[in-house]
């Protein structure tokens, strides 16, 4: 059977980072409407995997916003509902984002006995003053602690976030940092440079020039010391972005990079799949407006945004440009997937891939035809 994905997004958040330009909202003066954002998610699940029955769910992946707001009872029903349209693999990974505040850490028990079997937390910096003036309500402690938690009730499934590129941020302090956070780590870290994005509070403020962010070659430094620091302690880079012990890598994620097939449900929830009817390659997106989304999917089952087809150039360049963001690379096999059989080495200018190999920047493996970064082509 075909390997396929579900993302979930929950929007709602107690607090909105100033760094964020995910879509969010915050928890309305009145509270979340738990029960209709919950039956409008589900019309719109399984408006969207009725035509995928044939196919195996291989991970779920609930993110935001702050999914881990959202009821376990409702989290429960979603897992369900999924499960009965195309089922669950044996080993389906199921995962849930969630911040260190003690509120949502109470609730963990009841999320994996809700399904989740994994659980992601965003710790993002362990500095408070950073913590407060990005616009989070927990403290460095608080996020460790969960992570604590987590891994008592998640062995071996647990991952964490961290961020480095902060105002004011050292080499120093952020190599203390992740000293620290890699005492308590479980078997997968993510570990992002700040960006700062357009449309942001901290985008505003960059360009006021309220606030200074380290030097290129300072985050530079920071970035190779995070390489340095995790593999060190056991940690395979993986991908650009992402850590883990052999084996402990995100399922989800890696379908991404691999090139699976997914739907997303909920606002602007994304998706990549074949239709089934036309064999057409299709990607859609959600509208965005949480109000408008929940109204379209009580009226027509699914609150899609817009929807485009894929073209074969586009699909073939995707997977090169994914398949490079994992060490493990691409091969012709996963190529040919969206190629219609044409090879790595027929579709790519190989001369050019020999000035990248000359360089120290990617891997050809002509008897596997297989094309990877090195450490270096990561960075």
């Amino acid at each position: 059977m075909v390997p396929f994905s579900l993302y979930v997004h929950w929007p709602y958040c107690t607090f909105l980072c100033r760094f964020c330009a995910f879509s969010k909202a915050r928890v309305p003066a009145k509270g979340v409407e738990h029960e209709r954002i919950t039956s409008a998610l589900l019309k719109e699940l399984r408006t969207s995997l009725a035509p995928h029955k044939d196919k195996v769910l291989q991970s779920i992946y609930f993110g935001g916003g702050t999914p881990s707001l959202a009821q376990p009872r409702n989290i429960a029903q979603i897992i369900e509902a999924a499960n009965s349209l195309v089922p669950l693999a044996s080993d389906a990974e199921i995962t849930l984002e969630s911040n260190p505040t003690s509120a949502e850490v109470g609730k963990m028990r009841d999320f994996k006995q809700a399904g989740v079997t994994r659980y992601s937390i965003g710790i993002q910096t362990l500095d408070d003053r950073t913590l407060a003036r990005m616009g989070r309500l927990h403290t460095g402690a608080e996020g460790l602690a969960a992570v604590d938690r987590a891994r008592a009730l998640f062995p071996g499934k647990v991952s964490f976030d961290m961020i480095f590129g902060f105002e004011g941020q050292t080499l120093d302090q952020w190599q203390k940092e992740l000293e620290t956070v890699l005492k308590h780590a479980d078997n997968h870290i993510s570990v992002y440079q700040l960006t700062v994005e357009p449309g942001t509070p901290l985008f505003r403020d960059r360009n006021a020039q309220r606030v200074v962010l380290p030097s290129g070659d300072l985050s530079a430094q920071m970035y190779e010391s995070a390489v340095e620091m995790c593999t060190a302690k056991g940690f395979r880079h993986y991908e650009v972005s992402n850590y883990a012990v052999p084996g402990s890598e995100s399922m989800h994620n890696m379908g991404y990079w691999q090139g699976r097939q997914w739907v997303g449900i909920g606002p602007s929830a994304h998706s990549r799949f074949i239709d089934p009817s036309s064999n057409q390659r299709i990607s859609s997106a959600r509208l965005p407006d949480i109000q408008r989304w929940a109204q379209h999917c009580e009226k027509f089952g699914h609150g899609t945004a817009k929807s485009t087809v894929i073209s074969d150039e586009d699909a073939k360049q995707e997977a090169v440009v994914f398949g490079l963001r994992m060490l493990d690379g691409i091969t012709d096999r996963r190529f040919a997937g969206v190629s219609g059989g044409q090879s790595l080495k027929d579709y790519l200018h190989m001369d050019r891939v020999q000035q990248y190999v000359d360089d120290g920047y990617l891997l050809w493996n002509s008897a596997d035809a297989k094309l990877a970064p090195t450490e270096r082509g990561l960075e």
